[in-house]
């Protein structure tokens, strides 16, 4: 099946939620979204950012502002939108992906299993990965620091996944650490990977870097923009992946039983 897979990479104002759904709508205003089925995927925590002192004043998002910002927008543009926000956990939060249809519902969510380094000071981890079947494309999705762990897309790919879907907040100075790691999900698992990463300086002093990108199943960067505030589709063809395996049979290899003990040898 044909998908047109667009990204929106831009920055964030930390805190204002009224002033990153008025930019995201910004960016979107002259996309035309295709006939086809499309995924518009948006960075990491886009609508709030990551000052922590913001969320108790702030509160959830999800559901809340900004899982109705995504459906409004998804149901305006006719396209499968995702986006994260804050869901409240107790005393905490998740960070949490919601999917939104072209009629405007949410028919799922993701909440991120790797909170990173301080973050865990506010954000618990899911438990549970999320794969999405929509019309038959199985889609899963990942959250920025989620790709450093195999095992997520992998499990996600034994189970069907055509297409992982990724929202990002990846700062400075780890730009090939990003890229590298992109690519490696979609070569490891002959799968596309469309993720978007957000742009701009941050209110500690980080720098977003952008480079949000599509790969295919090969490994080849259909898509790579630097660090601009931008809006780009790429269009795939999911009959891709089968020929990729075809051709070099990862998965008809697995051995499993090969996987589960390590002989150790001492001199």
């Amino acid at each position: 099946m044909r998908l047109q897979l667009t990204l929106v990479q831009m920055p964030c104002v930390e805190g204002d939620r009224q002033a990153n759904y008025e930019w995201t709508r910004g960016l979107l205003k002259n996309h035309k979204s295709t006939e086809g089925l499309e995924f518009i995927v948006l960075p990491e925590l886009f609508d709030i950012g990551f000052r922590y002192e913001d969320y108790g004043e702030a509160g959830p998002g999800i559901p809340g502002p900004t899982s109705e910002f995504i459906q409004v927008l998804a149901e305006e543009h006719s396209s499968y939108i995702i986006g994260t926000g804050l869901e409240k956990a107790e005393s905490l939060f998740f960070n949490t992906l919601v999917m939104a249809s072209p009629k405007g519902k949410i028919i799922g969510t993701y909440r991120k299993i790797h909170p990173f380094q301080s973050e865990r000071d506010v954000f618990v981890g899911g438990n549970a990965a999320t794969l999405f079947d929509i019309k038959g494309v199985k889609v899963g999705v990942e959250i920025c620091y989620d790709v450093r762990f195999p095992e997520i897309s992998r499990k996600l790919a034994l189970a069907g996944a055509e297409l992982i879907l990724m929202p990002a907040a990846f700062p400075d100075p780890r730009s090939a650490h990003w890229d590298n790691l992109v690519m490696a999900r979609a070569i490891e698992n002959q799968l596309f990977v469309a993720a978007a990463n957000r742009v701009g300086p941050a209110f500690d002093g980080k720098t977003y870097f952008g480079h949000s990108q599509v790969v295919d199943p090969w490994g080849v960067r259909l898509t790579r923009i630097n660090s601009e505030n931008e809006v780009f589709t790429s269009s795939v063809d999911t009959a891709m992946i089968q020929s990729v395996r075809e051709q070099v049979t990862c998965f008809a290899d697995i051995a499993p039983e090969g996987y589960d003990k390590i002989q150790w040898f001492r001199e």
